[in-house]
């Protein structure tokens, strides 16, 4: 069931490479992360050793802003109604930045290495300024909207503003710039997690959720309200941190958990409304995903009473990839076939249903590995055993090099299709 409102422009869809040369990139960054973690099994020791910093951002700008960026250029024209201008030419200078500067910031950090963090820093402002500026571009052309539509434009705020701090980290590590190293990075963790990704979730799920998981919609004063309270309680707690009033900044942080904590609870009573009489491998990594972050949201607010480093750590793999991995992995593996089937039937070519390009035991294996990937991360966490470290960065190699290999195989079978379709070759010959 649909969110009233939420008609999508489909008219209006990029060329299929705009996003999918973003989702075909993400999963070698998590590939990355595992191989990292099997030569360098000591990075989960503490989250400010250089290699759990690389770890960190392989995972969350290699893989997840990856996929954000590349779902944005989709989500812009077909939800907001904003045409990027030159969509397809400015998807791939964005991604070749996004991709140099990934891989820079990730050795960079690694090396503690100024001028490579100074050459990230670079790339991945110029990467970001142009989507941003091109997004802009788009969005002054429509109305403020609601909605989706209204808290994607938020989400990009979140974006830029996570971005500008994570930039401004990078050169201060680089160039020594005298800036306060630890108020800039709560601050940019709260605006990354949630003024970003968090949001960006919110806005996707308002009509992903409904359209993907045959469920009824969110209520309407969460859709109508939730994205504008974060935003507010993320930027006076912002100014809170900054200015270091101690008392307020720990009320406002108790409001952002709380209204977090809402999101996420509506989220499972939602997708328990499914009608489907077999919930599928996609609404079951869904699920993980959502139960993955109340448990990370526990473990935050635990470092609240105790000091014991391990809760932090867990806190991140429980959010970062018991979480935002799972939920990501889980619509693109509604979302690649979809688009596929889209992109198909808008050219007068008879498509293969969704099932069929991309059959259900691929996402059923998926939901497998990543499943143990993630125990087993999480009790290397728990009992600091090195050998388990590298267990889980093979398992995590094995997940991410699987999830490439099922959306490319929706790639093939897209172009396959295509190619043997009579219209496409009447087309050709006329």
């Amino acid at each position: 069931m649909m969110p009233a409102g939420a008609a999508l422009g489909y008219d209006a869809t990029p060329p299929i490479s705009a996003p999918l040369r973003y989702f075909l990139t993400a999963p070698f960054f998590g590939m990355l992360a595992g191989l990292l973690l099997l030569i360098s099994p000591d990075v989960l020791v503490s989250r400010w050793t250089p290699g759990a910093l690389a770890l960190t951002h392989l995972a969350t700008l290699g893989f997840m802003v990856m996929v954000m960026v590349g779902a944005l250029f989709q989500i812009l024209p077909v939800v907001c109604g904003a045409a990027i201008p030159m969509a397809g030419r400015i998807a791939l200078a964005v991604h070749l930045l996004l991709v140099g500067g990934t891989v820079a910031l990730a050795t960079g950090l690694y090396k503690m290495s100024p001028p490579i963090l100074t050459v990230a820093a670079a790339l991945l402002g110029m990467a970001l300024s142009v989507f941003l500026l091109s997004a802009m571009i788009g969005l002054s052309k429509v109305g403020s909207g609601t909605g989706s539509q209204r808290d994607v434009r938020l989400a990009l705020i979140g974006l830029g503003v996570a971005a500008l701090l994570g930039l401004s980290l990078a050169l201060t590590r680089a160039q020594g710039l005298p800036l306060p190293m630890f108020s800039m990075l709560q601050l940019h963790l709260g605006w990354a997690l949630l003024g970003g990704a968090g949001l960006l979730l919110a806005a996707t799920s308002w009509i992903v959720v409904p359209m993907f998981q045959i469920t009824p919609s969110y209520p309407r004063a969460m859709i109508r309200f939730w994205a504008l309270s974060c935003t507010g309680a993320l930027t006076l707690w912002s100014i809170s941190v900054l200015l270091e009033w101690k008392i307020l900044s720990l009320i406002l942080l108790g409001l952002i958990v709380a209204l977090t904590a809402l999101f996420l609870f509506t989220t499972l009573v939602v997708i328990g409304k499914t009608r489907r009489s077999h919930p599928d491998a996609s609404y079951r990594l869904f699920r993980l995903g959502i139960w993955s972050l109340i448990a990370g949201l526990v473990c935050l607010l635990s470092t609240l009473v105790s000091d014991a480093p391990m809760l932090r750590i867990l806190a991140g793999v429980l959010i970062i990839y018991g979480g935002f991995v799972s939920v990501i992995e889980a619509m693109l593996y509604k979302i690649v076939p979809f688009l596929a089937w889209l992109h198909l039937t808008q050219s007068g070519i008879k498509a293969p249903n969704v099932r069929q390009l991309q059959p259900e035991d691929g996402t059923r294996n998926q939901l497998r590995i990543h499943t143990v990937a993630l125990v087993i991360l999480l009790m290397a966490v728990l009992l600091g055993n090195d050998w388990l470290t590298r267990l889980a960065g093979a398992a995590i190699v094995i997940e991410f090099g699987w999830l490439f290999f099922n959306m490319h195989g929706v790639l093939s079978a897209y172009r396959k299709t295509r190619t043997d379709s009579p219209a496409r070759r009447y087309s050709s010959a006329a």
